[in-house]
């Protein structure tokens, strides 16, 4: 009996259009965790028969998927990225797919299993989920060979390890019998070890790690050979990207945001959220960002007063910081500025979007926490300097903000909501001053980006939601 009520309902449009193209698929490996992935916690570790991967392609088409691009460190052969989107609940599903048995190291190290034919005869159809998966002897064999490729290449974390993966291995052999080992290593062409029964029962009864890397170390060195990439190129292109990441993310937050996630095989976008305050921007800012940063490279930025990049929560410099805080020098600064000040911050946006354009051209998404706009002066993010008797500061403002808006973003959701709810969230603002700003927010056009409107005077629950199917619909 299929858990329906446990599992999303993309997860099972997924399972029956796989079987309907008559595609050769499995769950392959992390089946103890194969509920979570079908609710979006985890990855669906999937494994599609080479043969089947244009057809495979053409289902994900169908179904409304979108490819993803690795980062080169994390680039390995035959093995794709996909994600989906489940619309009940605005949950990400992330397909991790292999067209061959390929175990992933880390940094591009990783090892090939020469089985992909014989795999494909030893599944099972798993009794939760209708989902196939092999039979428990050969997950967990292939188990024994990932722990000991994780070993080998992190051999002080050796301990760790054996024990991560321990209840998993349990797990896997109280379903098996001494007899499905054998039939399983025999149409892998794999050698047995002596007293395999001893074995197997003292890592089930005793919880023998000894055991564990026996057997792991044991089935490793019967295939390594199989490993397609020389251990010099391996080792040089593992330490070439090792210490790239390590010095990159120690000068990033001088520099453009870091991609580490995966990005948008067509393209990022740039989206803004505005609104008055008490709309919600920021908190559903802040949401979305995470939310995306699930499997996608997502950065937030802040166009507000005090603007500044987020990137995986590391907060890059920003000038603004130097001249726009409230210590004694800040303040002394911004004094002797005078209007220049607000040049400069116009200025840094400015910079800003030029960085989000980059990214999102790699493939990024930026989220941008309220946007700079020219049809309100002096407040809504609107120029400053307007107002006053026009100088060459005024005339660089309004340069500027013609140039971002001109510029704009992808996507702008407008937070439409009633006064006296944004009050009521935010007593500590004054009200006159709350009303004026959602009057304010009608009146605010993006003429070079698409606007979708949304009522966030309704629950937060749903406006986020919305708002997730928005920008699904629209990447």
């Amino acid at each position: 009996m299929i858990a329906q009520a446990n599992i999303t309902k993309e997860s099972l449009r997924l399972l029956t259009e796989l079987k309907n193209s008559n595609i050769r698929f499995a769950h392959w490996k992390g089946n103890n965790h194969l509920l979570e992935a079908l609710v979006g916690k985890t990855d669906i570790e999937l494994l599609i028969f080479p043969d089947d991967q244009h057809t495979f392609e053409s289902a994900m088409a169908k179904l409304g998927f979108k490819k993803l691009k690795s980062q080169p460190w994390n680039v390995y052969p035959m093995v794709e990225d996909w994600i989906g989107f489940d619309y009940e609940t605005g949950t990400l599903l992330h397909l991790h797919t292999h067209y061959a048995l390929v175990v992933a190291i880390r940094y591009g190290l990783y090892l090939s299993l020469p089985w992909i034919k014989e795999f494909f005869t030893l599944l099972k159809t798993d009794e939760l989920t209708g989902w196939p998966i092999p039979v428990p002897a050969l997950e967990a064999t292939i188990l024994f060979i990932r722990i000991w490729t994780k070993v080998k290449n992190k051999p002080q974390a050796e301990a760790d390890l054996l024990h991560e993966k321990h209840n998993e291995v349990v797990d896997l052999l109280n379903k098996a019998q001494p007899q499905d080992f054998e039939y399983v290593c025999e149409k892998l062409k794999l050698k047995l070890p002596d007293n395999l029964d001893d074995r197997l029962e003292r890592i089930v009864r005793q919880g023998d790690l000894t055991e564990v890397k026996y057997l792991s170390r044991y089935f490793y060195q019967q295939i390594a050979a199989t490993q397609e990439r020389s251990q010099v190129y391996s080792s040089f292109r593992f330490l070439l990207y090792k210490y790239y990441l390590k010095s990159a993310k120690s000068y990033s937050k001088f520099s453009k945001p870091l991609k580490l996630k995966k990005t948008m095989h067509n393209g990022g976008k740039v989206i803004a959220l505005i609104g008055s305050d008490g709309s919600g921007k920021s908190t559903l800012s802040n949401d979305i960002t995470k939310w995306l940063t699930f499997k996608i490279d997502t950065h937030y930025f802040y166009m507000g007063k005090k603007p500044f990049i987020r990137s995986y929560d590391q907060l890059h410099f920003s000038k603004a910081d130097v001249i726009a805080s409230k210590n004694k020098l800040s303040r002394l600064l911004k004094k002797l500025a005078g209007d220049f000040y607000h040049v400069m911050m116009i200025k840094q946006k400015a910079d800003m979007l030029h960085t989000a354009r980059e990214l999102s051209r790699e493939g990024s998404i930026i989220i941008c926490d309220r946007f700079p706009q020219k049809d309100i002066l002096g407040i809504n993010d609107g120029p400053r300097l307007q107002r006053k008797k026009l100088n060459w500061s005024s005339q660089v403002e309004m340069r500027l903000y013609n140039k971002v808006t001109e510029e704009g973003v992808d996507l702008v959701f407008r937070l439409l909501v009633a006064p006296e709810v944004a009050f009521k969230r935010k007593p500590e603002h004054n009200f006159a001053m709350i009303q004026q700003k959602c009057n304010n927010i009608n009146k605010i056009t993006f003429r070079n980006s698409k606007v979708i409107d949304l009522d966030a005077s309704k629950p937060y629950d749903q406006v986020l939601l919305e708002v997730k199917r928005q920008i699904w619909k629209h990447l």
